[in-house]
């Protein structure tokens, strides 16, 4: 992947200053910003510069700036404009200064009432989104932002598609983060606003919890789990009430679910926890017992009594007896019959068949008959790895209680020694590799000064043992070509910037176009550069800013730290300049 420049220090279209980096996503970065027009402080999006030309993301960056324009609510981050420079193209919006609900839960989970009113805020937002018939597919703590007076603010509809009840057909690319991704947005089906209201049911879920309900695993793994497993049970100290909403945004099936944002704040609204009082204490799945309530003249409200049968009057302290009694001897008569058919006549018990099954359905198949599991690991090609392949004694046989049983599980196939592969070209390095077996997948890196399609790092390392399932990684050498270093700009104003190059030559490469009364007159004394190593403390080179666009210099000065400086003229000029090293 190529780098994108750093362009605090900038100003686009002489309007935006872009002041220090605050975030960074595949498709552009966020600036901490200021408005010189306006005077204030603003956030500053750029779309990454090489997917400028590219029409196909140029058209999904200006959908995402006019997706947030549409969805003007407090709780959702507010775009005040749109535009393209020189640099790329932006958009501008409110900056939340505060922290990302993912940095809070880094700390810990939340108190269950703060919780509880975070989760109402963000389903108000959703709401307003979903009232304009947009659906947000990517819900995640990353994407809400917290202010400093704690308002939840929504950020982020750069995946946001309009609710028509449709994805994008069969072929529709599955977009969105899988740990919080909707069972119906996992399979590639239509979206709706149900869809955010189960993201925003892992959200709630990880502020309470401190962690998602499906986090471990590959990502399609993760996916998988959505659409089959139940989470898991939240802590006794949530109240039912609000355990119940979760459970109801988590519904697999979306018709099940709440069917908007705005129903589930709703919900979350009636089930509002008075953060003094705290939550009533739950016990699992059992019933809560909840503070009677009062009413506001102070008196305790009162029921009808329950209708007692006659019958329960008549001699009760001996039909308890006659009750505790009969209840002993089934208790007495069912233990006999356990221990007639687990133990036997002899105190033995018979061996369980276990293979195939995994260490935990072990234990749990042999801790009732009190045998005790010796696990063993082996190598094999036939049996998935964490499964048994053997077992001693063998099944059906006849052992005392708290006998060991020897149990060997699969490690799955041998292992390889890995060769090294390092220095081939990419396809003698991959037929070395599966000429013992194993595969190889390769992964382009930025290598200065490597021959590109030659293998500059392997994973694993030479010589370690690897099974066959899986892939040595090739990192392999890209086609050099014009990476962008850093950016700067002016206008009658001294500017230097510091930067590294890697490769064996460089270029700078500047726009310059003189202004006011300059354009008039034969003689014009416009901006120069000067190029200095810090290393050395020696001057590389100095040159005058032409006017003109794409004007270049070229340098050979092969790797180092150099800092490009430009001082204005005596005549008014604008310009701009960025460095792009070779490799």
């Amino acid at each position: 992947m190529p780098y994108a420049p750093d362009l605090s220090g900038c100003a686009l279209d002489d309007r935006y200053e872009l002041h220090a980096l605050i975030g960074e996503g595949a498709f552009g970065r966020v600036y901490r910003g200021y408005d010189r027009r306006l005077q204030r402080t603003v956030a500053v999006k750029l779309i990454k510069p090489w997917w400028s030309d590219d029409p196909q993301w140029a058209r999904s960056f200006e959908r995402e700036a006019r997706l947030l324009a549409r969805v003007s609510d407090p709780g959702i981050v507010q775009i005040f404009d749109v535009g393209e420079a020189e640099e790329g193209l932006y958009y501008v919006s409110e900056l939340i200064d505060g922290e990302s609900l993912a940095g809070r839960l880094a700390r810990g989970p939340m108190p269950v009432a703060e919780a509880a009113a975070a989760a109402e805020q963000l389903c108000r937002a959703l709401e307003r989104a979903h009232s304009r018939h947009v659906v947000h597919r990517d819900v995640k703590p990353a994407n809400l932002l917290i202010s400093g007076e704690g308002q939840i603010k929504v950020a982020d509809f750069g995946v946001a598609r309009l609710a028509d009840g449709s994805s994008d057909g069969a072929g529709a690319t599955i977009v969105g983060t899988p740990r919080y991704m909707a069972p119906e947005q996992a399979r590639g089906r239509a979206i709706t606003p149900a869809t955010d209201v189960y993201s925003a049911g892992i959200v709630f879920y990880e502020m309470l919890v401190g962690y998602p309900p499906f986090e471990d695993g590959p990502a399609v793994e993760v996916a998988l789990r959505h659409l089959r497993d139940p989470p898991a049970p939240l802590p006794a100290h949530v109240p039912d009430v609000l355990a119940g909403v979760v459970s109801r945004a988590l519904a697999k099936d979306p018709k099940l679910r709440f069917a908007s944002g705005g129903a589930m704040a709703d919900a979350l609204a009636a089930a509002r926890i008075d953060p003094a009082a705290g939550p009533a204490p739950r016990s699992g799945a059992q019933a809560v017992r909840r503070p009677t309530a009062r009413r506001p003249d102070g008196l305790q409200p009162t029921r009808r009594a329950p209708v007692l049968h006659p019958r329960r009057n008549l001699n009760p302290s001996a039909r308890r007896r006659s009750i505790a009694a009969l209840s002993g001897a089934f208790a007495l008569l069912g233990a006999m019959i356990v221990a007639a058919l687990v133990l036997g006549a002899s105190g033995s018990v018979t061996v369980p068949r276990l293979i195939s099954l995994t260490p935990a359905q072990v234990r749990a198949r042999t801790r009732p008959l009190a045998l005790q599991p010796s696990f063993h690991h082996h190598h094999s090609a036939s049996v998935p790895a964490g499964r048994v392949i053997s077992q001693s004694p063998r099944p059906g046989g006849r052992v005392d209680q708290g006998s060991t049983l020897r149990v060997t599980i699969s490690s799955g196939p041998p292992g390889v020694r890995v060769p090294d592969v390092g220095g081939k070209a990419a396809p003698e390095a991959q037929s070395a590799l599966a000429s013992v077996g194993l595969r190889s997948r390769l992964r382009t890196i930025v290598a200065p000064r490597v021959p590109a399609g030659v293998v500059y790092g392997q994973s694993p390392a030479p010589g370690a043992l690897l099974s066959r399932t899986r892939p040595v990684i090739l990192d392999i050498a890209e086609t050099p070509h014009w990476q962008p270093v850093t950016g700067l700009s002016g206008s009658g104003q001294t500017v230097t910037s510091s930067f590294r190059i890697r490769g064996s030559r460089w270029r700078v490469v500047y726009r310059m176009s003189y202004v006011g009364s300059c354009t008039f007159i034969v003689f014009c004394s416009g901006p120069s550069a000067q190029v200095d190593s810090p290393a050395s403390a020696a001057t590389v080179d100095s040159f005058g800013l032409n006017d003109g666009a794409r004007q270049s210099r070229g340098f050979a000065t092969g790797p180092g730290t150099f800092r490009l400086r430009v001082a204005p003229g005596t005549d008014t000029a604008r310009w701009s300049a960025w460095v792009e090293d070779w490799y």
